[in-house]
C-alpha cells in the first residue's frame, strides 16, 4: 500500500478510521491523503450552522496529529460515497479506509449507507473500521 485514502465527516467516529489508516500508512511507509466531502444535502449547515462540521480546522490538525506520515488533505463537495470513489481512482489510491457508521439498522438504509456503496464501488481494496464505539 502506498496511498491510503481516508473519507472522514470530522466526527468522532469517522476520527477513527482516521486513525486507523494513520497507522496503516505508518507501517507501510504510505501517504494518506485525508479527503473530507462537503456534502451539500446535510442538514446541518442549513438548519444550525454553528453546529456544521469545521472540516478546515479537523484537516488542519491532522498533520499535526501524525507528523511521521506523509499526509495530504482534499476537501470536495459531493455526494460522499461518490466522490471517496472518484478521488480513490483519480489519486489511484490502494486503499480505502472509512468507519462504517450509518452501515447499521434496517437493510434498506444500510444498503444505502456510505460504507456500503464505497465497497461496492471502490477501485481499490476497501477497509472498514468498526466506529460503533466513538456513536
Amino acid at each position: 500500500m502506498t496511498t491510503i485514502l481516508v473519507g472522514t465527516d470530522a466526527s468522532s467516529a469517522a476520527d477513527l478510521a482516521v486513525e486507523q489508516a494513520a497507522r496503516l500508512a505508518a507501517e507501510r511507509d504510505g501517504d494518506l491523503l485525508v479527503l473530507y466531502v462537503r456534502d451539500e444535502r446535510d442538514a446541518r449547515a442549513v438548519v444550525d450552522p454553528k453546529r456544521a462540521p469545521d472540516p478546515g480546522g479537523y484537516l488542519d490538525g491532522i498533520g499535526r496529529r501524525f507528523p511521521a506520515i506523509r499526509i495530504r488533505t482534499r476537501v470536495e463537495p459531493g455526494e460522499p460515497a461518490d466522490r471517496i470513489c472518484a478521488v480513490a481512482e483519480e489519486e489511484e489510491a490502494d486503499t480505502i479506509v472509512i468507519g462504517n457508521r450509518g452501515a447499521h439498522g434496517s437493510w434498506w438504509r444500510v444498503k444505502e449507507s456510505v460504507p456500503n456503496l464505497v465497497l461496492r464501488h471502490a477501485p481499490c481494496s476497501v477497509y472498514v473500521v468498526d466506529t460503533r464505539v466513538a456513536q
